[in-house]
């Protein structure tokens, strides 16, 4: 009798989530977050899903490095013309996935910031329970990020 064995990966205590709703398109968003929370987002490849009947959709993906807190940024598109990145999700444009340690109140104040720019209408800290197929989804975006990182040679890592 062959044994299976099956590998399960929790990311929830590596990531956080900040669900964004806003009214601007993706790349003024990250003009202002770039401008409001000295960021240096760039725009990375496409991150791409293929739904049930082997279509493409395209999500726009942006990325930025902090070297001074160690922090990983990226801010991931909701939006498709045809379909929802995370359906569960639908009120949020964006999402803002931090890998990081920062403390509870460094993340206050990050959704803080977000709330001020223009044209928000609001940002704030996803409970991973309400996000189906969170892991899956995690997984794919970060080695899409290694192969982006990798083919760019390491010019997306930022200033601090």
């Amino acid at each position: 009798m062959v044994k299976k064995l099956s590998l399960s990966i929790d990311y929830t205590s590596e990531y956080d989530f900040i669900g964004i709703a806003c009214h601007l398109k993706d790349y003024r968003l990250c003009f202002h977050l770039n401008k409001e929370l000295e960021f240096h987002f760039r725009k990375m490849d496409d991150f791409v899903l293929e739904d049930e009947r082997k279509q493409e959709h395209p999500y726009s993906v942006y990325y930025y490095l902090c070297n001074d807190t160690h922090s990983d940024f990226c801010l991931l598109s909701n939006h498709h013309a045809e379909m929802k990145l995370i359906p569960g999700l639908r009120q949020f444009d964006y999402f803002l996935i931090l890998q990081s340690h920062l403390s509870n109140s460094q993340k206050s104040s990050l959704i803080q910031k977000i709330k001020k720019v223009p044209n928000m209408i609001m940002a704030y800290q996803i409970d991973y329970g309400k996000m189906k197929e969170i892991n899956h989804l995690i997984s794919d975006l970060e080695l899409q990020l290694m192969e982006n990182l990798k083919e760019n040679g390491k010019k997306i890592a930022t200033r601090s």
